[in-house]
C-alpha cells in the first residue's frame, strides 16, 4: 500500500506543479496587461508554498514510510532524471528524431522542472536511506 501511495503522490505532485505553472503564467500575462502585479506576486508565493509542502510530504513518505523500497526509489530517480533532462535530450536529438513536444512544459524556470529535479533527489535519498522494515515497526 505505501508503494501505491508513493506513486500517487508522485503523480499528484507533478499535477500540482503543472497547475501552478499554468496559474502563475496566466496571472503574469494578466498582470502585464493591467499593470497590477500585486495579485501575481501573492499567487506566485502561494504556488511556491504549495509545492514546497507537497514535496516535503512526498519526501517524508518515500524516505521514512515506504520501508526502503528500492522499486519506489528507483522509479523516482528514473522519472526525475528523465524529466529533468528531457528538454536537453529533445533539443539535442531534434535533428534526427521528431520533437517530443514537452519543451514548453519543462523549461528550466518552471515548477515542473524543479519538481522533476527534486523527485530525482528524493529517489536518491530513498536509495541511501538506512531505514528498514524492522525500524519502522518499532
Amino acid at each position: 500500500m505505501p508503494k501505491i501511495v508513493s506513486f500517487a503522490g508522485l503523480v499528484a505532485t507533478f499535477f500540482v506543479a503543472y497547475v501552478c505553472d499554468r496559474w502563475v503564467e496566466l496571472l503574469r500575462i494578466e498582470a502585464t496587461q493591467n499593470f497590477a502585479i500585486a495579485s501575481y506576486l501573492w499567487i506566485a508565493g502561494i504556488a511556491n508554498l504549495l509545492l514546497a509542502i507537497a514535496l516535503l510530504l512526498l519526501s517524508w513518505h518515500v524516505i521514512f514510510r515506504t520501508s526502503k523500497s528500492t522499486l519506489v526509489s528507483s522509479v523516482f530517480v528514473l522519472v526525475g532524471l528523465a524529466l529533468t533532462f528531457a528538454s536537453a535530450i529533445d533539443m539535442s536529438v531534434a535533428s534526427t528524431l521528431p520533437p517530443l513536444g514537452i519543451v514548453e512544459f519543462l523549461m528550466p524556470n518552471s515548477h515542473l522542472f524543479y519538481v522533476a529535479s527534486f523527485v530525482a533527489v528524493i529517489g536518491i535519498a530513498g536509495l541511501c536511506s538506512p531505514v528498514t522494515d524492522q525500524q519502522l515497526r518499532r
